[in-house]
């Protein structure tokens, strides 16, 4: 049930993408105020509007388990916080789940006969044998895999090939703010299961032009994430943006699933919102943004600088 069960995190999960020339390349927003930082660690914004305060961290994901970072960076920041907020979540209903499975499992394979690399045209099926040996794929397991399957099976695969995990930094940002007894919360949540539903109903073209672009999530994963893990940890954020890259796969989610580019517009107004809340009230607010939507032309800061916000983002060298 586990593998399936992975489809419903594709709206927020994201592998960085293949290649500089093929990736979506973010257009970074420039907010010019600096300020620096006296010891290493994750990179900080400070917002700040009257006598509201939001420090943000931007994350990047997926991150190697044993990834050493000075979490006292953050531990001060948070000291005094009124409390913590994280990005948009999946509201995960598992009743719905368990049904779902039961009468569309049969819908994730292909028909009896078929199978997945025979339906690829050659350079498709070549750079997909590539990207599933590199994450060291059982070929049996994929092989009645319809394609939008594969695609989430590859990420998967990835993740266990190369130790990554999903759940941090959250759970260490959790670990801190319980010892500093700070409430915290999602800014949103949203239903994925209606995304997933949809994503079942794309064609055969439609998923294998998704099944493209996870491949090339994970060659440019198994080259640049770990580098963007490790730029994250010590705030080096030229080194990071040049080794983040908005996820095609989602991409292609958001260009074939109305819901899914709902999903989307919808999370970066939510968490322009939240800010723009904190700061209305006296105090400090601790908030984690993904950095593609943080930094993005058009993202969370740019947006937040236009309702006159005061950002001062760390030094870049």
């Amino acid at each position: 049930m586990r593998r399936p069960f992975a489809l419903l995190l594709l709206a927020v999960t994201a592998l960085p993408a293949r290649a500089q020339e093929l990736a979506v390349r973010p257009e970074w927003s420039e907010i010019e105020t600096v300020t620096v930082r006296a010891q290493p660690g994750p990179a900080l914004w400070r917002l700040t509007r009257g006598d509201g305060e939001v420090w943000v961290l931007g994350q990047v994901w997926p991150m190697p388990k044993d990834l050493a970072w000075n979490s006292d960076v953050l531990a001060d920041v948070m000291d005094g916080a009124l409390e913590v907020v994280h990005p948009p979540r999946p509201s995960i209903n598992f009743v719905d789940v368990a049904w779902f499975l039961l009468w569309n499992g049969g819908k994730l394979s292909l028909p009896r006969g078929q199978h997945l690399e025979s339906q690829l045209e050659d350079d498709l099926r070549r750079r997909f044998i590539a990207a599933r040996e590199t994450v060291k794929g059982d070929a049996e397991e994929y092989a009645t895999d319809i394609p939008i399957r594969a695609a989430i099976r590859l990420q998967q695969d990835f993740m266990k090939a190369r130790n990554f995990e999903g759940g941090q930094p959250r759970g260490k940002i959790g670990e801190i703010a319980r010892r500093h007894r700070i409430e915290r919360r999602s800014v949103a949540r949203f239903e994925a299961m209606d995304v997933v539903r949809e994503l079942l109903k794309l064609s055969p073209a439609q998923q294998r032009q998704c099944l493209s672009q996870a491949v090339d999530d994970v060659l440019w994963a198994a080259a640049h994430a770990e580098p963007a893990a490790r730029a994250w940890a010590v705030g080096n954020v030229r080194a990071m943006k040049a080794h983040y890259a908005e996820s095609r796969l989602m991409n292609c989610a958001i260009g074939s699933v109305t819901r899914a580019a709902q999903i989307e517009a919808r999370n970066v107004a939510e968490t322009v919102s939240a800010i723009d809340a904190a700061l209305k009230k006296p105090g400090k607010t601790v908030a984690i943004v993904n950095l593609g939507p943080l930094l993005r032309k058009g993202g969370v800061l740019e947006k937040l600088a236009a309702m006159g916000i005061t950002i001062q983002t760390p030094a870049e060298s």
